[in-house]
């Protein structure tokens, strides 16, 4: 066999979920009569094949996409338009960014010092416990 033989085997063995590391190259080694090491830069080889390319995954996928999104909209699958359109601006980072809102509770320093001692206790700077700090100041309630 030719090295490009015995990578593109060794590939598929690793396609097939077949490699095995520590054990594989070994017995491809005494099968072949030659070095573990060399079975070894083989296996390298064909690992760097099984590795996706971020640029490949992202253009085999958005073609693939493509093609689904134009036979769902001709075929007038609207669910399957929506779901392929959606992997296709996801893929080609097309979405517009997703607004996160949060809600803020104010609260004064000691207030936050004693919650954060009531979490964590002793183990804060500061962790004695002071009874004179101000309770924390209720979140409001959204207008109706």
């Amino acid at each position: 066999m030719s090295v490009a033989e015995r990578v593109d085997h060794i590939a598929g063995m690793m396609e097939r979920l077949e490699w095995q590391r520590g054990k594989s190259a070994r017995e491809l080694a005494k099968t072949w009569g030659c070095s573990v090491s060399t079975v070894e830069n083989y296996s390298a080889e064909a690992h760097r094949r099984m590795v996706a390319d971020r640029d490949e995954a992202v253009r085999d996928i958005s073609v693939g996409a493509r093609r689904l999104y134009i036979d769902a909209v001709n075929n007038g699958d609207a669910k399957a338009a929506k779901m392929m359109g959606d992997l296709w601006a996801d893929v080609a980072g097309a979405k517009a960014p997703i607004k996160q809102e949060l809600g803020v509770t104010a609260a004064s320093p000691a207030a936050a010092s004693r919650l954060v001692r009531e979490a964590f206790g002793d183990k804060v700077i500061g962790g004695s416990e002071d009874s004179s700090e101000p309770p924390a100041i209720p979140e409001e309630s959204p207008p109706e």
